[in-house]
């Protein structure tokens, strides 16, 4: 089982995701940033695009991102704060 880390995606109305993952893809500023778990701590400004996350189990789910928004990784938890968010899969 791959390493994990606690991810926490949330919009202003309700918390879409509260769980594990074992990786993270976010449309960055600069382009898409992976995350992994132990990342070191950082603070990133989103923009528009597709978020991909992948649980231990392996499943993997897909999110299209329509806003901005800010991921933040510490202490190996990853938080999303975004204004909506559109599931695909």
């Amino acid at each position: 089982m791959a390493s994990s880390f606690r991810l926490n995606i949330t919009i202003p109305d309700k918390v879409v995701f509260d769980g594990e993952a074992s990786s993270l893809v976010v449309p960055a500023e600069k382009g898409y940033l992976g995350v992994l778990a132990h990342h070191a701590p950082i603070i990133a400004r989103l923009k528009p695009g597709k978020i991909t996350l992948q649980s231990p189990d392996g499943k993997t789910s897909a999110f299209d991102l329509k806003t901005n928004g800010f991921l933040e990784f510490s202490e190996n938890r990853a938080t999303l704060l975004l204004d909506s968010l559109d599931i695909q899969s």
